[in-house]
């Protein structure tokens, strides 16, 4: 299970994590995207709309269903999704008085998830309890920089420092890798961000996801880019990323 995150926002993760589950799926295997960013852009990106559904994830997490009953079977060849909801922002208010809040999202999960090669949460842009909640459920975060803010960079630190305050509380967590998003080689602003991230010590992907408006164009037809066109250059390097996660994750069945 990976959770994918940053916590300034516009770096990219939904897509990311969406196209990512695109991938396990289309090779054959089964995947869950579980969305619990409010904004619910990883479950518009698959042309769900949160409202004509009778349960999502916010529903789950106030204990009034189970977790399948908020899922959405094959959205995509062998994915299945968590619907997302702009009323998970509710929920973090719901969970501040509650007693151990931050497992919520782990009891919600159990039992339910063994079915799956790879599970993937969509997290929130900020380093709040359902962030905290994907990071105690998850052993690993896959962390999204796009490479056209400085902010991400330091979003991604940010990040750091709670995963290991994490680990010091005996949380099983580590961030797995950074992928570099939204990059054009050209941009002063890329080489920067580049040299911080290397002179960081952080785990990066070989595989670097450029700047294309092929994402947008899938994003609005409501499909992921490895499926809306499956010859493009950001979909190979989603594939690629893939591939290094399954060579480099030791505790995922990765694709």
């Amino acid at each position: 299970m990976i959770a994918v995150a940053n916590q300034k926002g516009g770096t990219g993760k939904s897509t990311i994590a969406s196209n990512l589950a695109a991938v396990v799926g289309e090779r054959g295997m089964r995947a869950l995207l579980i969305d619990i960013d409010p904004q619910a852009d990883a479950t518009t990106m698959f042309g769900i709309d949160p409202s004509a559904r009778p349960h999502t994830l916010y529903d789950v997490m106030v204990g009034s269903c189970e977790l399948p009953a908020a899922i959405t079977p094959d959205v995509a060849t062998g994915v299945d999704l968590a619907v997302g909801s702009e009323r998970m922002g509710d929920v973090e208010l719901t969970l501040a008085g509650e007693m151990m809040r931050e497992r919520y999202l782990t009891d919600a999960l159990a039992g339910h998830i063994d079915a799956y090669d790879l599970v993937l949460i969509d997290c929130p842009p900020n380093l709040g309890l359902l962030t905290i909640n994907a990071f105690c459920a998850a052993p690993e975060v896959l962390v999204v920089v796009s490479m056209t803010d400085r902010n991400a960079y330091k979003g991604a630190i940010a990040l750091l420092a709670t995963v290991q305050k994490l680990q010091r509380k005996g949380v099983d967590i580590a961030i797995t890798a950074i992928v570099r998003n939204n990059v054009d080689c050209h941009r002063r602003t890329y080489r920067l961000l580049d040299q911080a991230l290397v002179e960081s010590g952080l785990p990066l992907l070989t595989t670097q996801v450029p700047m294309r408006a092929g994402f947008q164009d899938a994003v609005t037809a409501g499909v992921p880019l490895v499926h809306f066109n499956p010859d493009h250059i950001g979909a190979q390097a989603i594939r690629d990323i893939a591939d290094e996660l399954a060579s480099t994750s030791t505790r995922t069945k990765a694709a």
